[in-house]
Formats: C-alpha cells, sequence, structure tokens
C-alpha cells in the first residue's frame, strides 16, 4: 500500500528460520482465543442493551456513555497497547488484559447502578484495548511478513467467533439463566483462559539463528510515532479502518439491538439471529481478506475503496428508507455492514507494509484508533439525537440518529481516495 516505505525484509526470529510452524500456529492460536473473548466482552452490551436500559433504568442517551466510555477507553489506550506490544512482549500485555476483562465482566454482573456498570465497561474497554495489537504482534514474531496479512485477517476471524456467542447465544443465556449468572459465568471463563495465555504465550520464538544484522536500538516513542504517521500507507490505513470497521461496532456492540426492536419492530428472538447475520458477514469478509485481497497493495487498495462506497451506500439507505425495511432490504444491509467490519483487517495489513518490523505494534495501534475514534464519536451522537428526536416515532428518529454515521462514512471514503496511491486507484 506504501508508495513511500516498502515492505520489510523478513526477520530471522520468526517461524520460517526453523521454528515449528505448529509451535507458531499454537502460540498465535491461544492469543487469538483471547481475542475471541475479547470481541465477546465489547458486543455483549449490543445483545444486552434492553435488559441494561431496565436493569439500570436509563434512557438511550445515558446507556450511550456505557459503550462510549467503554471504547473511548479502548481508543485512548490504542497507541500505548502498540508500544508495549513493541516494548514489553505480547505475553505480559495479553494476560494483564484478559485480568481486566474477567474483573470487568464481574463488576457488570453484579452491578444494578449506573456507576457500578460504567465501571464494568470501562474495565472492559482497558483490557480489550490490549488484545488486537499483540495478537498482531505474535504475528509478526512468529510469521513471516508474506504471511502476515493472512494471519491478522484469521485473527478477525477469530474475533468474529467472539461476537457469534455474543448474538444468538449471549441472549438465549440472558433469558434463560438471567443476568447474573451469564456474565458472572464469562468472567470466571475469561480468568481461566488469563492463566492460559501466561502460562502457554511466549513473545517470540525461543531457538532461532542469530541474526545476520543487529537488531535496530530501541527508538523513542515520539521518533516511532513520527516514523509511523508520517507513512502514507499508514494514514490510509487509519481512514480504511474509520470507515469499515466503525459502522459494523455501531451496530453490533450498542445501537443494533435497539433500532430493530424499537425501529423495525422485530422481536428479541429475531434481534440475535439478525445480528448473528451480520457477524457471519463480518466473518465472510475477514476470510475473504485474507485469501484473496491480502498482500495485494494494488488490489486491496481497489477493494477496500470500493467497499467502503458500498457501506456508505446501505447507511444512506438505512437513513433514506421511509418506514420499515423489508426483510431482504434489512438482511442485505446487515450483510454488507458485517463483510465491510470483517474487511477492516486490510487496514493493518497496508499499515504492515508501511513500517519497519519493530515499529509494527505502534503502526496497528494508530490505525486502529481509526475506526474506534469514529465508534466513539457514533455512540455518543446517535444517543444525543435519539434523546433530541424523542417525540418522533421510532423508524423515524433513528433515521435521523443514523445520519451522523453516514455523515462520517462519507468524510472517511473522501479521505481514503486523496491519500490513495495514484498508481494503484486511477
Amino acid at each position: 500500500m506504501s508508495g513511500t516505505a516498502t515492505a520489510p525484509q523478513p526477520s530471522p526470529t520468526r517461524a520460517d528460520h526453523g521454528t515449528s510452524s505448529r509451535t507458531a500456529w499454537l502460540v498465535w492460536g491461544i492469543g487469538a482465543l483471547c481475542y475471541c473473548a475479547a470481541l465477546f466482552h465489547r458486543a455483549s452490551l449490543g445483545v444486552a442493551a434492553p435488559e441494561a436500559l431496565q436493569r439500570f433504568a436509563v434512557g438511550p442517551a445515558v446507556l450511550s456513555l456505557f459503550s462510549a466510555l467503554q471504547l473511548g477507553i479502548y481508543l485512548v489506550l490504542q497507541v500505548p497497547s502498540g508500544v508495549l506490544a513493541d516494548r514489553l512482549g505480547p505475553r505480559k500485555v495479553i494476560t494483564g488484559g484478559m485480568v481486566a476483562l474477567a474483573a470487568g465482566s464481574a463488576v457488570f454482573a453484579v452491578s444494578g447502578s449506573i456507576v457500578g456498570g460504567l465501571a464494568g465497561r470501562m474495565l472492559i474497554g482497558f483490557g480489550d484495548a490490549f488484545m488486537f495489537t499483540n495478537v498482531l504482534r505474535l504475528a509478526a514474531h512468529w510469521f513471516p511478513p508474506h504471511r502476515f496479512g493472512k494471519v491478522a485477517a484469521i485473527t478477525g476471524l477469530a474475533g468474529g467467533l467472539g461476537q457469534v456467542v455474543s448474538t444468538l447465544p449471549l441472549g438465549l443465556a440472558l433469558h434463560g439463566l438471567g443476568w447474573m449468572p451469564t456474565f458472572a459465568g464469562a468472567a470466571v471463563l475469561t480468568a481461566g483462559l488469563a492463566l492460559v495465555a501466561g502460562l502457554a504465550i511466549r513473545d517470540r520464538p525461543g531457538h532461532v539463528a542469530v541474526a545476520s544484522e543487529p537488531a535496530p536500538p530501541p527508538e523513542r516513542i515520539a521518533h516511532t510515532l513520527r516514523h509511523v504517521v508520517a507513512q502514507r500507507g499508514t494514514k490510509h490505513s487509519f481512514w480504511v479502518h474509520f470507515v469499515l470497521m466503525a459502522q459494523f461496532v455501531a451496530v453490533t456492540t450498542l445501537w443494533g439491538g435497539p433500532w430493530l426492536t424499537e425501529s423495525q419492530g422485530r422481536g428479541q428472538a429475531e434481534v440475535g439471529s439478525l445480528l448473528l447475520i451480520s457477524v457471519l458477514g463480518f466473518i465472510a469478509g475477514s476470510w475473504f481478506a485474507g485469501q484473496f485481497i491480502s498482500g495485494r497493495p494494488r488490489r486491496r487498495d481497489r477493494f477496500t475503496l470500493g467497499l467502503s462506497c458500498a457501506v456508505a451506500a446501505v447507511w444512506a439507505v438505512l437513513v433514506g428508507w421511509p418506514g420499515v425495511l423489508p426483510m431482504p432490504v434489512l438482511v442485505v444491509a446487515l450483510v454488507v455492514i458485517g463483510v465491510g467490519g470483517g474487511s477492516a483487517m486490510l487496514a493493518f495489513d497496508g499499515a504492515r507494509m508501511a513500517n519497519a518490523e519493530h515499529r509494527s505494534g505502534t503502526a496497528s495501534g494508530v490505525v486502529n484508533m481509526g475506526g474506534f475514534s469514529a465508534s466513539v464519536l457514533i455512540q455518543l451522537l446517535v444517543g444525543l439525537v435519539l434523546q433530541f428526536v424523542s417525540f418522533l416515532p421510532a423508524a423515524q428518529a433513528y433515521r435521523w440518529a443514523f445520519a451522523p454515521v453516514l455523515v462520517l462514512l462519507v468524510l472517511g471514503t473522501a479521505a481514503q481516495w486523496w491519500l490513495r496511491d495514484r498508481q494503484s486507484i486511477g
């Protein structure tokens, strides 16, 4: 993707220098399982939103604070997460993040007050912030550069599986077991996975050949950031993630459930199934991106720009369609939203190609800020607009509330076009 930097050469500390491929997949797989758990916790409020409105006795504007603060914590910690991935190594950071996720889920399970609920979601945001960039760092350590894009896309698939569990299965658990057993059980399982991560993850292959060239000396954080942000590929990838991930997060982490029930007239059982359709689209998008798009800069730039335009068109339909969407239109919209979210993983492929290996964690953190800065804006703006137009019928109110989402998607798509590689896209 980058027109100003070339892909780094393979490092002798990777799995293609004598390290067992099976070990590489095992180490990465444990990290990916942790990311899967993080995505479950991140998206759980999307299905639990109707119950949360009753449990905490709040309106949509206050409920949006739960998600906005969670994503805000996640956003603020993206650059520190990338720096820690480069400095401390993934094992320590992933294990600590899993402990925070378990604690957040436990607090959320037992809380009945707004303060307790906010504290639980903030802990979840804190733990979630350290997962993805550190799993990508494991991929950068254990796999050669030409396989990084595919492994990043498969990491997205793992996250999609976590979101699958946060849709219909979570809804069934909430209705069958209740609020406290569901979230307390999730906390216990997450704590167990934290223990596995601490014992089994290794930061890099331990029996590698001596490097033919010395590793670059540690850089000042400001110096690393300047180099990362200066790359055209980093900036372009930021806006790819801004568009494709943010709109998916908007639907699956909070507003999808209330929109489907209040505006589209769908029952609780249908909501889980419809959100599952979007998550399956996410998984399909991740798989397709990893198999056919990653590692091919020209194809990647064209694909992400075209998909960003398609996503913006879908949201234009959601804003402009009068009344309730017909089921076929609704299903297609949810599939496109999901495919966009899964294909957002291509942003990390572009950032990886644009930056040196020893800056890959920081580059991933900077790019990850794209989607989640937009996500925080969306959560707050949708909640505020809904509160402001509460006198309108629900279908009309959500059309107004989704208008800011459309504006952000158009701006992000225009930024991609402006930062495009002129040799890749005409």
